[in-house]
């Protein structure tokens, strides 16, 4: 199941990347460029390394002390508790995208980079459960699904309210996005929902269909409108074998109908396991977030460098 968002190189816009929060860095492409002494080069590269490797240490500490606490409390991880962590997958994808697409201050941007952007997302998620374990344990569930899905909505209006000599295009293009990922999700329902195999998959199952095909949109939108460059190795050679043998432009359609393919996979898989399961709702969660953070990060990528 190829994810076009699985290192920092995955995917570029043409555009000039920016600097402060949806303001484009000052450069001339004109101008001459300037590069740094090596020493400062060296130091700079080897400050990078200790904010990742601090950040990255950080995270699993509060990461392994946070679990085990809550371990030593009687809070049971339901398979509702799992289900409700996929929208944080989408938080870290956007998360990194705002790294990538702004200047973040230089003590906050090595939580941001990916992967460590999915531990700090983690630790935030471990966080909120134990501050709702503290005050009203029975709403974990609901409060991490509607915190994440919250968290998203505001991000997203967020990015509106910062662009708002781009709203338009934001709004439009983000609609096309999203529907056009529904309705294609919706109409492989129609297609194969009533069959044997499939019949028995659940809400949370279609919602892992449906973020591999956000994904997909969200890829052939920045391909075929914004003229981005596809980086992830194994996405691109689907999309170039699409090219080679289909037809020209039908690269993005074989990606789609694999990841369609692929997430129909992994949701009969877990329909197996058991889709009410602790087990078979991770692997739908983790399935899910490996579709839902890279269109998250494309989305969000795209709205502070392409427009």
């Amino acid at each position: 199941m190829p994810s076009s968002t699985s290192s920092p190189n995955t995917r570029a816009p043409t555009s000039s990347p920016t600097g402060t929060w949806g303001s484009p860095k000052s450069c001339d492409r004109h101008s001459p460029a300037r590069t740094l002494p090596t020493s400062v080069a060296t130091a700079t590269y080897r400050l990078r390394m200790i904010g990742l490797v601090f950040a990255f240490a950080a995270d699993s500490v509060v990461l392994f002390v946070g679990l085990r606490y809550l371990r030593s409390r009687p809070v049971d991880v339901t398979p509702a508790m799992v289900a409700a962590t996929l929208p944080w997958f989408g938080l870290a994808g956007f998360l990194y995208a705002v790294q990538q697409g702004v200047a973040l201050p230089a003590l906050i941007d090595p939580f941001a980079v990916s992967p460590i952007a999915y531990l700090t997302t983690g630790c935030v998620v471990v966080v909120l459960w134990i501050v709702v374990d503290a005050v009203r344990p029975s709403s974990l569930p609901v409060a991490t699904a509607l915190s994440g899905g919250g968290l998203l909505i505001v991000g997203g209006a967020s990015l509106l309210a910062l662009r708002p000599r781009m709203i338009t295009e934001l709004v439009f293009w983000n609609s096309v996005a999203i529907l056009g990922a529904i309705s294609i999700t919706v109409l492989v329902w129609v297609l194969v929902g009533s069959t044997r195999h499939v019949a028995a998959v659940s809400a949370l199952g279609w919602s892992t269909v449906f973020a591999h095909v956000f994904d997909a949109v969200t890829t052939a939108l920045g391909l075929e409108v914004f003229g981005t460059v596809e980086r992830n190795p194994v996405s691109a050679a689907v999309i170039s074998a699409g090219e080679l043998l289909l037809a020209d432009g039908a690269g993005v359609f074989l990606f789609l109908v694999i990841k369609i393919v692929a997430a129909l996979g992994v949701v009969w898989l877990a329909a197996g396991v058991g889709a009410q399961e602790r087990e078979g709702t991770g692997m739908l969660v983790v399935a899910g977030g490996v579709g839902l953070a890279p269109a998250v990060h494309n989305l969000v990528l795209f709205s502070l460098t392409v427009f």
